[in-house]
C-alpha cells in the first residue's frame, strides 16, 4: 500500500472508531456510569438522573437486603411463637460480597439491555430480593427445664451462572454481562465513585425523635380490634387511620425493624444481634418499656397494618400486596404527592421527610413511631419539619 493511499484510508478508519464508540461504551460500561454532570440538555439530565437513583440503589442494597432478611426473620419469629414453639436464640448463614454486587450490576443491567428508561430502583431491589431463598429449621439443646430452642436460617443466593440461565440469558447475553462484571471488578469503578452516589442512597433508619406538642400514648393491652374497621377485607386509609390510633392509644414502643409484632425476648434477643448500635444502645430503655409490648418504626407502623390478616389479626411479613419499603420508597413510589402546602385534608395520607414517616388522622395531626424514648405518638402537623405528603401505595383511599 503506498502513502497516498494510506492517508485516504486513516481518516475512513478513524471516522469508523468514533462511530463505533458510543457502542462500545454503551456495551462495556454498566450504565449507572451513564450521563454527564455538566448537561444542559433535558434528556441528558434526565439520563444522567436516573443513572445515579439507579447506582444509588445499587450502592444501598446491602442495607436494603439486610433489612429484607431482618423482616423476614422478624415474621419468622413471630409466626413460631403465635404457634406456641418459643424461639430462644437465632442463628443466621448469611453474607454479602462485593463480588455478588457486581454480578447483580452486570447482569441486571444485560437484562434491561442497558436501557435507562426501562429500569428503576425498585426493578434493583426486586432482582436482588429474587436471587434469595431462607431454609429456616429448629435445634433444641439441653434438657428439662434447660432446654434451648435455636432458629437456624440459611440464606442462599442463585449463583450468577444459575440466575443467568433462569433469566433465559442467551451465550452472547452471558458472554456481555461477563464483559461488564470484568469491567467492574478489573477497573475498581465502584471504590472510584462511590461518592457520585451517596446523595441518592436511600436512608433506612426513620427515627428522628424531638419536636413540640407530643402526646404519649397509653398503656392499653397488646389485642388488636377491628370492630371499628370500616371494611376490613379492604386496605384502605380509614381503617389505617384506625389502626394508628389504635396503636397510640394502646401505647405502642418503638423498635428498629418491628412492623406490630410483640417484642418477645427472642425477638428482642435476635434484634440485638442485628442491630448492636442501633437497637444495643437503647437496650436497658427498650428491656424496662417496650419488652413484651407491640413495637413499630416508623414505616412498620404503616406496613403493619397493610400485612394484617383481617381473619387471624396476625401480621404477616410481605402479605396482601403491601411492599416491604423503607419510608424514601413508600414515597417515591407514590402516584400521587406532593409538597406540604399543596396537601388536601384526607384522612389517612402519609406525612414524610427524608427517613421518616407517619399518618395524618385528621384535624391537624400524626400519629408517628417517633423514635425509641417516644414510642408511637401523636403530634401536631405543622412544626415536625414534613417535606411533603402522599397516598401509601396498596392502599384504597375512601371518603370518611
Amino acid at each position: 500500500m503506498n502513502d497516498k493511499s494510506s492517508g485516504c484510508l486513516l481518516p475512513v478508519i478513524l471516522c469508523a472508531v468514533l462511530l463505533l464508540l458510543p457502542a462500545l461504551v454503551f456495551t462495556a460500561v454498566p450504565n449507572i456510569f451513564f450521563g454527564f454532570e455538566s448537561a444542559g440538555d433535558s434528556a441528558l439530565v434526565r439520563m444522567t438522573e436516573q443513572a445515579k437513583a439507579l447506582g444509588g440503589a445499587y450502592f444501598s442494597l446491602e442495607d436494603f437486603e439486610h433489612t429484607q432478611i431482618d423482616a423476614v426473620i422478624t415474621s419468622m419469629v413471630s409466626e413460631y411463637e403465635s404457634s406456641g414453639t418459643a424461639i430462644d436464640r437465632v442463628e443466621l448463614n448469611n453474607s454479602m460480597e462485593e463480588d455478588d454486587l457486581l454480578w447483580i450490576i452486570a447482569i441486571n443491567s444485560v437484562a434491561h439491555k442497558q436501557n435507562l428508561e426501562e429500569m428503576s430502583a425498585e426493578d434493583v431491589r426486586a432482582f436482588c430480593l429474587s436471587r434469595l431463598s431462607f431454609s429456616p429449621s429448629l435445634e433444641s439443646s439441653g434438657e428439662g427445664d434447660a432446654v434451648t430452642v435455636t432458629l437456624k436460617v440459611d440464606i442462599q443466593r442463585l449463583d450468577p451462572g444459575q440466575l443467568m440461565t433462569d433469566l433465559g440469558f442467551d451465550d452472547e447475553a452471558k458472554t456481555w454481562a461477563g464483559a461488564l462484571y470484568d469491567v467492574l471488578s478489573e477497573s475498581g469503578a465502584l471504590e472510584k465513585y462511590r461518592d457520585r452516589f451517596e446523595a441518592y442512597r436511600p436512608s433506612y433508619s426513620g427515627d428522628t425523635p424531638g419536636g413540640s406538642n407530643i402526646t404519649p400514648g397509653g398503656a392499653g393491652s397488646n389485642a388488636i380490634d377491628i370492630s371499628g374497621f370500616v371494611s376490613p377485607g379492604t386496605k384502605n386509609n380509614l381503617d389505617l387511620v384506625a389502626y394508628a390510633v389504635q396503636a397510640w392509644e394502646n401505647g405502642w414502643g418503638y423498635v428498629w425493624g418491628t412492623y406490630g409484632n410483640v417484642l418477645t425476648q427472642s425477638l428482642f434477643d435476635y434484634k440485638l444481634q442485628q442491630y448492636p448500635e442501633g437497637v444495643g444502645q437503647y437496650a436497658a430503655f427498650i428491656r424496662e418499656n417496650w419488652l413484651g409490648r407491640r413495637t413499630a418504626d416508623c414505616i412498620g407502623l404503616i406496613k403493619g397494618y397493610g400485612w394484617l390478616d383481617a381473619q387471624t389479626l396476625d401480621i404477616r411479613y410481605g402479605t396482601n400486596g403491601m411492599p416491604d419499603y423503607g419510608a424514601n420508597q413508600m414515597y417515591q413510589s407514590a402516584v400521587e404527592s406532593g409538597a406540604m402546602d399543596t396537601m388536601p385534608e384526607i384522612v389517612g395520607l402519609a406525612v414524610w421527610k427524608p427517613g421518616h414517616i407517619g399518618v395524618y388522622i385528621g384535624g391537624g395531626y400524626v400519629i408517628e413511631a417517633m423514635g425509641t424514648r417516644y414510642g408511637v405518638v401523636r403530634t401536631e402537623l405543622s412544626g415536625r419539619g414534613w417535606a411533603g405528603w402522599c397516598k401509601i401505595p396498596y392502599i384504597d383511599y375512601m371518603e370518611g
